[in-house]
């Protein structure tokens, strides 16, 4: 089983990295030092619950989100998608949408 603080720090590092923020940044937001936001993110240093629930407000998540692997709710996962879309073309994103759009009939579709 994974270390939970690695998981909690992969998932703060994702996030992070969704919103197309600068450690520097988060650290602003959520009153951190950006390289403790740095150890949390590669597991080497172990975020206490204040901690947790203060990354979890700046990334504008719930704090089961950076805990538990069953939490992704909708705004995380528009959030993901959004965060593939940045920097493409539209030619690019009209593709990953009529992909996205293929796949979700698929999935809908009796087997």
């Amino acid at each position: 089983m994974e270390d939970i603080y690695r998981k909690v720090g992969l998932r703060v590092r994702a996030r992070r990295r969704e919103l197309g923020w600068t450690l520097e940044e988060l650290g602003e937001a959520c009153g951190l030092h950006p390289s403790f936001v740095g150890q949390i993110e590669r597991g080497v240093k172990k975020a206490s619950l204040r901690t947790v629930a203060a990354l979890a407000a700046a990334l504008r998540i719930g704090v089961g989100v950076l805990v538990d692997d069953t939490a992704f709710a909708p705004e995380v996962w528009e959030a993901r998608i959004g965060a593939l879309l940045r920097d493409k073309s539209s030619h690019q994103k009209e593709i990953l949408y009529s992909t996205l759009r293929h796949l979700s009939r698929e999935l809908k579709s009796p087997r």
